[in-house]
Parts: structure tokens; sequence; C-alpha cells
């Protein structure tokens, strides 16, 4: 006789499918930019805020040159903020050039240079939220913690029906039902794969379901009255 599947067992076959099939698109398909050839924490804040309202295409030629020119925070510490701002210029919001060196002469202050490991102090620096800091401990640390923005906001309400209508940033629900789904193992691609299945697939005005790898793993649409 056939054994019961029960509902417990049936969410985390889900789960661990849902996992290995964005594990699997990342690595078959994933963008590759240079900050996700890094585990320098540095690196990666400095990306992260170049990419703040920026689309990755565009961001990757200038933070080259930042690198290039900026590579440690002890050398950010010390940027003359007017170069830099000339030098992100073509991604407008020049502004992050002042965030970029005030945020390193805190780190070069109270860290001695060193990116803090861990939530908490890394949200203690001004103009570090809970995305770039998150950021910082899985790409940079290898830490499993989520990577949560509109667009895999989108992945979530399509595939798992997750409904919210607060900015990503600011949903603590959000990131709750996002470190639920976290796998043991292959955090940065998951996360990753997250980001891109968001991005090239599940966009704002037209979603390509049909090329989807989790689009056979959509739960049903939630009954409501009879």
């Amino acid at each position: 006789m056939e054994q019961m599947i029960t509902k417990s067992q049936a969410e985390n076959r889900l789960k661990r499918e849902f996992q290995e099939r964005t594990i699997r698109f990342y690595l078959e398909n994933g963008r590759r930019y240079p900050w996700r050839r890094t585990k320098d924490p540095f690196r990666i804040l400095v990306a992260e805020i170049l990419l703040r309202r920026t689309g990755a295409w565009k961001a990757e030629a200038v933070y080259r040159r930042v690198i290039a020119r900026y590579g440690s925070a002890e050398t950010m510490s010390r940027a003359d903020v007017n170069e830099l701002e000339e030098m992100i210029r073509p991604l407008g919001l020049i502004s992050r050039a002042k965030v970029l060196v005030n945020i390193s002469q805190e780190i070069v202050s109270r860290f001695n240079g060193r990116i803090p490991n861990d939530l908490t102090r890394l949200m203690s620096l001004k103009g570090v939220g809970r995305y770039t800091a998150n950021a910082i401990l899985c790409l940079g640390y290898g830490q499993k913690v989520p990577l949560v923005d509109e667009s895999v906001r989108r992945v979530f309400t399509k595939c798992l029906h997750f409904e919210s209508n607060k900015p990503a940033y600011l949903d603590n629900d959000l990131w709750v039902f996002a470190t639920k789904l976290l796998p043991d193992k292959r955090i940065k691609e998951y996360n990753l794969g997250l980001l891109d299945l968001g991005a090239m697939l599940c966009k704002h005005s037209i979603s390509s379901c049909s090329n989807c790898p989790l689009a056979s793993l959509r739960k049903p649409e939630p009954k409501h009255g009879k």
C-alpha cells in the first residue's frame, strides 16, 4: 500500500525543489558581474552602494574604475570626494561618493579598517541598511542570510503567493519568510539565483513564466470563501 505523504513532507519537498532549481538556474544562467566573483567585503560594499537605484549593467564600468582607484576602506577613507563624484557621475546620484567616503572613514576609525562580520555592527554604519549588510555577510563572509529586494518578492508572490503591500526593505515578514526558505548549502548561489530570476524572468511589466524553472512548482491560488 502506498504511503501517504503528509502536508509537512510535501512542503519540505517543495522547499528543496525550489532551492535546487534556483541554484541550478544561477549556475547555468546567472549574470556574472565582478562583484560576484570576489569575497572581499569592502568591494561588495562598494558594489552595493553603486547599485542603489542603478542597473547592474550600467554600474559595472564605474565599479571597476572605483575599485582600481580605491580598493580598500583605508584608501577610500582618504579619497577626494569631488574626484570620486566625477567617477560616479555617469550613474547619477553622485551623493553616493560622500556616502562611500564616510562609511570608509567610520570603518577605519571604529573597526581598524576591517568590515564587520555581524549584522548589528554593519547596520550601525551610517548608510548601510539591511540589504547591504546581508549582501556583505552572504557574499563576503558566506553566512546563511537572505537577500531580499522587490525582484525577490515578485518571485515569492508569483510562486508561493507571499502577499504584502510594504516595500521589501521594510517588510519584516518578508525577511522572515525568505530566511525560512534558505538552503543549508550554496547560500550565495541560491540568493543570486533568486535575484536573477526576479530581474531576468519575473519582471514588473512582463513575466516569462513559460521559461521559468520554478513555474511547475507554483502553489495553487489560495481559495477565498467557497
